[in-house]
């Protein structure tokens, strides 16, 4: 990782592509046969075998793959119980669908600054806002 002048980590100058698909080895063979058969959705045995095995390794009873990043976050919020009138910690570096899948259960994103070194929600604001901007009442924090 490179390093500022005060040895903290810097972007790196190396380009991470978005949605460069990596195609080799037997996937030419799983995407034949996933047209072949008609499974191009988010369906079909490859998808059953993808959450039989991640639930295998997790150690859980069940797994659910999702179509994108936005549904999964979706799934994650529902099952952390975040609904109505709730807010959400978001770092104020990040994308739309973060926010947009906190909205759609009715909560509300609360923008908190990145450390500017990381890139990630800062700890210190995060610790500060959690005691001096909210409060526990009825069992919850509430702001």
């Amino acid at each position: 990782m490179d390093k500022d002048s005060s040895g903290k980590p810097s972007a790196s100058k190396a380009v991470v592509p978005l949605s460069v698909p990596e195609i080799g080895g037997n996937e030419w063979l799983y995407i034949k046969e996933c047209l072949d058969t008609g499974w191009v959705s988010s369906v079909g045995s490859y998808v059953d075998r993808f959450e039989k095995m991640i639930a295998e390794t997790c150690g859980v009873a069940h797994a659910v793959a999702t179509a994108s990043g936005t549904a999964a976050l979706h799934v994650a919020l529902q099952l952390a119980g975040v609904g109505p009138d709730d807010e959400v910690l978001l770092p104020t570096v990040t994308f739309i669908a973060p926010a947009n899948a906190i909205r759609y259960l009715g909560a509300r994103p609360v923008i908190m600054d990145v450390d500017p070194h990381y890139w990630q929600m800062d700890p210190q604001k995060v610790r500060d806002f959690l005691t001096t901007e909210c409060v526990y009442r009825d069992g919850k924090l509430h702001h």
